[in-house]
């Protein structure tokens, strides 16, 4: 019986009130977590979707730490077998949408994502790289998607238990889910860092609820006191106890969740039993719900016995009717009935679940013992990492292969499933172990392939890997394609350009991306754009459309040209958005579009798509190329702790060369340029240091010439490195800028800018000139705190001001001061008195007043100190 929790009721009614929004129910195990989202959701007008975590893989986990999972100091046994499905949480919550709306509410049919987790949806189409990406972007479509036609409420039960990879999913949908309708209810035994999440804490009931809830009368106080006291207001115990009677006192909580179970008849108690055997395994497949015509099979009655046996187990809730099926009141009453059970009965009743429940049999047979069942069965469910535990503890390594596969196609498997579910170093490590087994030069080049892709998440280099795959299976023309975008990425421009050719004879459509990278950083652009455009044209997938999208910008800004890389990033956004792929190829053009942005001094607005494509928890490599962008933009507007911590962020997203030396040393020009900004000449000297011993600019195509400036400007170097290339506008200006730095002219620097169109660079050029050209030095200094003022930069409008002040430069407007006035002024900077002034000017401290008051009025400040300041700052004095 339900009774109280009004207040829990109320701020669960508010949530939906206010949706998007999420609630997390936190109480201990038997207070009434469940009892009070049912409660709830009973009579709400919306789809529910119920899903949840199995304790067995958390509790595994646990006892291999050696750490006890116990409700009041009780250990609670379970005995479940899990095969370590990620995302378990999500699985029923996500089929009871496909259900209920079809999976065409997300592109390709779920296909692309969600097949992943739904097999009935139809084979994966493989996109090893965005596989974990994807999946997040089509389970937040089909939620908010199903909220447009009907408001949806997601129920997570037992989240303490819940697998890594769903708690990821649950706290990307929390900080992405926008749109109204949605309404996500977690419990949970302990409180959990969720984004967005509102705590719920459920209290322990009073003495009046627990007395309505056994429905007492007066003089059956004393035996609601003995409960009241017993149970703390649990009312999982409250009903154990009351089922247990008077007469006794249960010793342990176990006999105390299995004191109505032992009031049950023969048949009723074994069709508990049944149940608890059949619910003891893996949620993912629908294992914590028994299905009638299990219990049927299992039990071998017939409809009318059947029944009659389940009427006592569901009147003494026990059991509880969930649809067709039944499901415990409480997991710890499932698993003390699961205990209770005898070693023969176990494998008895696991051995016939088996038999009953064909999509569970893997776990059933292994918790029968009989492991080369359990093999066969993990065999045909796919259930690849449960394949695999099993081969290696089998004394027969060739058991139960089928259909040609081997140990090594096992581990591929393996591997991909690892991939899939964000685990890239278990996935390494599976692939590689295959790579040693194989002996077929094409198995082994599409295992380094998936390798390769595996580590390219991890941040280290392919190069070996492909040239290896390339050399056992030379006429893969996709293994080609990817050694020409590798090679283009490492500069080495003609054997890239070569291989992206071979690649694209042989139908690999996707180096259609490269050649036109290539083509741009010969300089012509057109040519560059029309490939682009072929790409996109005869793309095989949305992702290579996507990727053509992404190379077009990146080209174009690298050029100069901003505007339109501006445009096609937003044209290639808006395509990843209606695709689904926002969270993952559209990060990586978020940062297309950003980078521009930065470049034009829009900076709010590059803020604004950095922090929106951030929010989506885009993959490592996508995050790091987005903070770079954040991190120049704050070291450009002078957030110098945001910038470091920025950076701090960024380095371990950024390690090794899979993207590289153009990536490789992007974080390394941020930290110079936050060193320079900060004035730590050494530290930037020793970055220059680093740059220079550890690198070969004349690989750089981007970053080269912005890091010898940083160079030149610490005394490093002098000259270029030999063999130094320069292409397009922007680069063509950072090399007079270094030219500048070791002696040169900085007005070709400016004027190089005024080309490019980049107003931070232009302002510290400007500044520079000034310098070096005392004649011209207010115009181009004017020019420059100009371009501060409208860039927000405080570092640039310190430059300014200190080149003002060094020069003697007067900034602003002639104040219309006197020569008297300048005098008195010039001594007010001094820290003079007005009387000290007085006896220096040879004039009465009144007159002295007079002036010092004309001057402020006329600076328009308050103070002296004030006037003083200013008076520097502009080159009044």
């Amino acid at each position: 019986m339900f009774v109280g929790r009004q207040k829990q009721l109320a701020a669960l009614a508010a949530a939906l009130e206010r949706t998007p929004g999420a609630v997390l129910v936190v109480g201990e195990a038997g207070i009434g977590k469940s009892a009070l989202v049912r409660e709830f959701t009973r009579g709400v007008d919306a789809l529910v979707a119920e899903g949840g975590a199995d304790p067995g893989t958390a509790l595994q986990t646990a006892a291999a730490h050696g750490v006890q999972a116990g409700v009041h100091g009780v250990q609670a046994g379970v005995h479940g077998v899990q095969g370590g499905v990620p995302y378990a949480v999500f699985v029923p919550v996500l089929r009871r949408l496909v259900r209920e709306y079809g999976a065409g509410l997300v592109p390709g049919g779920g296909r692309k994502g969600l097949a992943r987790l739904l097999p009935e949806l139809g084979d994966l189409e493989e996109h090893p790289e965005l596989g974990r990406a994807r999946l997040f972007e089509e389970v937040l479509l089909l939620v908010e998607r199903a909220a447009e036609r009907r408001p949806v409420v997601l129920v997570l039960e037992d989240l303490h238990w819940a697998d890594q990879a769903s708690r990821d999913l649950l706290a990307f949908l929390l900080r992405n889910l926008t749109r109204p309708g949605v309404l996500v209810i977690a419990t949970s035994r302990e409180p959990l860092r969720l984004p967005m999440a509102e705590v719920l804490k459920v209290p322990p009931l009073g003495r009046d609820e627990v007395a309505r809830m056994l429905g007492g009368s007066e003089g059956e106080q004393a035996d609601i006191d003995r409960i009241v006291a017993r149970s703390e207001g649990n009312p999982l115990f409250v009903e154990a106890l009351a089922d247990a009677g008077t007469a006794t006192t249960p010793a342990s909580l176990r006999e105390l969740l299995l004191a109505g179970a032992e009031r049950l008849g023969r048949a009723s108690l074994d069709v508990l039993r049944i149940a608890a055997v059949s619910s003891s395994v893996s949620p993912s497949y629908g294992g914590s719900r028994t299905p009638h015509e299990v219990l049927r099979a299992v039990a071998g009655l017939d409809d009318l016995a059947l029944d009659e046996a389940l009427r006592p187990v569901v009147r003494a809730r026990l059991l509880l009717v969930d649809g067709d099926g039944y499901v415990f009141r409480h997991t710890l009453i499932r698993d003390a009935v699961y205990d209770d059970l005898l070693p023969g009965e176990r494998i008895r009743l696991h051995t016939r679940c088996a038999e009953a429940r064909p999509e569970l049999a893997a776990d059933h047979w292994y918790a029968a013992g009989d492991r080369r069942r359990a093999f066969e069965a993990a065999w045909r469910a796919g259930r690849w990492e449960r394949v695999l535990e099993l081969w290696e503890q089998s004394d027969s390594p060739d058991d139960g292969s089928d259909g040609g596969m081997d140990h090594a196609a096992v581990l591929e498997l393996a591997a991909k499933d690892a991939l899939h579910a964000g685990d890239a170093e278990r996935a390494e490590e599976l692939a590689s172990r295959a790579l040693d087994e194989v002996r077929d030069p094409l198995r082994a080049a599409h295992l380094l392939e998936l390798r390769v892709a595996i580590r390219d998440l991890l941040g280290e280099e392919g190069l070996a890997d492909l040239r290896e795959a390339i050399r056992l299976a030379p006429r893969e023309a996709r293994l080609i394609g990817a050694l020409a975008n590798t090679l283009a990425w490492n500069g080495q421009d003609a054997e890239a350009r070569a291989h992206a050719e071979d690649a694209l004879a042989l139908g690999d459509s996707r180096s259609l991306v490269t050649l036109a990278a290539l083509t741009a950083l010969e300089g012509d652009l057109a040519t560059a754009s029309r490939l682009h455009a072929e790409a996109r044209a005869a793309a095989p997938d949305d992702d290579t459309v996507l990727a053509a999208y992404a190379g077009e910008a990146d080209v174009l800004e690298a050029a100069g040209e901003h505007a339109k890389a501006e445009a096609v990033a937003r044209r290639g956004m808006a395509q990843a958005k209606r695709l689904g792929m926002a969270r993952s190829r559209g990060a990586h053009i978020a940062a297309n579009l950003a980078e521009p942005l930065a470049s034009l001094g829009r900076w709010k607005e590059a803020r604004e798509v950095i922090d929106a494509a951030l929010a989506l928890d885009p993959p490592p490599i996508h995050r790091a190329w987005l903070l770079m962008v954040l991190g120049t933009v704050a070291v450009w507007e002078g957030a110098l702790e945001e910038a470091a911590d920025v950076l701090d962020r960024a380095r371990p997203l950024m390690r090794g060369r899979s993207r590289g030396y153009d990536s490789c040393l992007e974080p390394d020009l941020l930290e110079g340029r936050l060193a320079v900004a900060a004035g730590d000449v050494e530290r930037a000297g020793r970055l220059a240091d680093h740059v220079l011993s550890a690198h070969d600019l004349t690989l750089s195509r981007r970053y080269a010439w912005p890091l010898l400036v940083i160079a030149a400007r610490t005394g490093r170097v002098r000259q270029a490195p030999a063999g130094m290339e320069t292409t397009g506008r922007v680069q063509e200006a950072y090399q007079a800028t270094f030219e500048a730095e070791c002696g040169g002219s900085w007005a070709a620097a400016v004027a190089a800018w005024r080309t490019v169109g980049q107003p931070y660079a232009l302002g510290q050029a400007l500044v520079r000139a000034a310098e070096q050209d005392p004649e011209s030095a207010r115009e181009l200094l004017r020019e420059a705190a100009a371009i501060a003022e409208r860039l927000g930069s405080a570092p640039l409008r310190q430059e300014v001001e200190a080149a003002a002040a060094s020069g003697r430069v007067r900034l602003t407007a002639e104040p219309g001061l006197s020569a008297r006035e300048l005098e008195v002024l010039e001594l007010v900077a001094e820290g003079l008195s007005n009387r000290q002034i007085a006896e220096r000017l040879f004039i009465s401290a009144r007159t002295s007043g007079v002036h010092v008051s004309n001057i402020m009025a006329k600076l328009g400040v308050a103070s002296r100190v004030e006037a003083a300041a200013l008076a520097r700052r502009t080159g009044l004095l």
